[in-house]
């Protein structure tokens, strides 16, 4: 009887062993398809339908594009070139790329998106970024003020310059291409401390901030001025959905 429990004891403990073991092998496999972003993965042919916009995007190993945009009747065409921006599903897009409602290029005027995997196994999706980050340092204060001064831009090829005065207006420069462009407008404090600059905000890209678009700080001001351009919300996130069964 001793050995009968004994035996009973050690099957169960082969038992639970043989789960653990069956269940790490089936998360690293679950991993290893999950971490997969390659061309293959990533290749396809991706729909929008958004915005009263539908877009078709095909993307090929070989890291070439596709896309056709049709717009209140208005069909266009274009073909350009894809890279992987990261490990897990960042892609860029070249100046090709047709730009949707709702998406916010980068200051050097690429599309950037994410590839996203349904249960992390199956690529579902390719979501368009709806904001850019743009950074000003402070080469020149205002005495007694905390924010007014003159700020220079950092994005590389494109010098900018932009000068908040205290009676809350502002003058920029920006050269982008070599042809410069001047602006005025007026900026506000929001009740977070944020600046918002008003719609004359010249983007790193050389145009001024549109209708649906908003310029404002973000993670406070200091000795340098993180400004997010960002789309219109309600416009929400610009979606290519990929159409995994042909049935």
């Amino acid at each position: 009887m001793r050995n009968s429990g004994r035996a009973r004891g050690l099957l169960g403990l082969l038992s639970v062993v043989g789960v653990v073991i069956v269940a790490w092998l089936c998360f690293g496999l679950w991993f290893a398809v999950a971490s997969d972003y390659s061309d293959g993965v990533a290749s396809g042919t991706y729909h929008l339908a958004q915005n009263g916009e539908t877009s078709a995007l095909i993307l090929r190993p070989d890291h070439s594009f596709q896309q056709e945009l049709d717009h209140a009747g208005t069909v266009q065409h274009a073909e350009g070139t894809w890279r992987h921006v990261s490990s897990f599903g960042g892609l860029a897009f070249s100046k090709e790329f047709l730009v949707v409602r709702g998406q916010e290029l980068g200051a050097n005027g690429l599309a950037y998106g994410d590839l996203n995997k349904l249960f992390g196994i199956f690529p579902g999706s390719i979501t368009l970024k709806t904001y850019d980050i743009e950074w000003y340092g402070k080469i020149a204060s205002v005495t007694g003020e905390t924010v007014s001064g003159t700020y220079a831009g950092d994005e590389e090829g494109v010098p900018a310059t932009l000068n908040l005065k205290p009676d809350h207006t502002f003058e920029q420069t920006v050269i982008h291409s070599g042809i410069a462009k001047h602006a005025q407008g007026t900026w506000t404090l929001s009740p977070t401390g944020d600046i918002v600059f008003s719609k004359s905000f010249i983007k790193s890209t050389g145009e001024s901030v549109k209708e649906d678009e908003t310029a404002s700080t973000v993670s406070g001001i200091g000795a340098s001025i993180q400004i997010e351009i960002a789309v219109n919300p309600k416009l929400g996130v610009p979606t290519f959905r990929k159409r995994l069964f042909s049935w």
